[in-house]
């Protein structure tokens, strides 16, 4: 983590200094630059939110959207995934800041760029939808939409299940985060037994994980244990 935290420093003026050219040069040429800039808006703002910064990820964030909306109106083919990327990261931004109207307004949006996406190219598109409904369904229950927030982890929940059937390696972490959060929305409704059953199936494969990978999957595997006792005290 040090190290990784290290290289984002570094990394920070390079990404700054970006941003300022491709801001001159979008300014002189929008049509051959704007692409660029936006890109490099984004990569500032994943710099800013990996350091903490988040008001001024988000800021890098918020500018890049319109820049990318006017890409996409011009060609929506090259440039819809990318919004949806973009306001998928200003949804995660807008959540931890606190301004959940905004951020369940993004995210929401992303989420339907990336089902139009994916029904033309399933491989490419349904790890980004999938990742994004998981996070609708955070923002949904925070607004107290407790039944629009489990369908949505639902529907992230089977994406991923059939991902990682065909690649677990690549996806059986995903499928077992995204368990543990249909747990936690079984339980908010309510509904014990079908939360022990999510937990218990994510506990499994983080169990496997974890032997072969104990620093990474051990602090996961011992997070849902917990929930699992809650779970089984209730």
């Amino acid at each position: 983590m040090q190290s990784a935290l290290g290289k984002q420093l570094e990394a920070l003026p390079t990404a700054e200094e970006s941003v300022e050219l491709f801001r001159r040069l979008a300014a002189a040429n929008p049509a051959a630059f704007e692409p660029g800039f936006a890109t490099a808006l984004n990569n500032l703002g994943n710099r800013m939110r990996y350091l903490g910064r988040w008001e001024e990820g988000l800021r890098a964030t918020q500018e890049a959207v319109p820049i990318c909306r006017r890409l996409v109106s011009a060609n929506p083919a090259a440039y819809e995934l990318e919004l949806a990327m973009l306001l998928g990261n200003l949804g995660n931004d807008m959540s931890y800041l606190g301004r959940r109207d905004e951020a369940l307004a993004a995210t929401r949006e992303a989420v339907e760029l990336y089902r139009r996406r994916a029904a033309d190219n399933p491989p490419a598109v349904e790890p980004r939808l999938a990742m994004v409904l998981d996070n609708l369904g955070s923002d949904l229950s925070a607004a107290g939409q407790l039944e629009a927030a489990l369908a949505a982890v639902q529907e992230a929940v089977a994406i991923y299940r059939r991902l990682a059937a065909d690649n677990p390696a690549g996806f059986e972490h995903h499928l077992a985060g995204t368990l543990g959060n249909l747990g936690n929305h079984l339980a908010n409704l309510g509904r014990r037994d079908e939360s022990m059953a999510a937990t218990r199936e994510a506990l499994e494969i983080y169990r496997r994980l974890a032997a072969a990978n104990p620093d990474a999957f051990e602090p996961r595997l011992a997070g849902l244990l917990d929930n699992l006792a809650s779970d089984l005290a209730e």
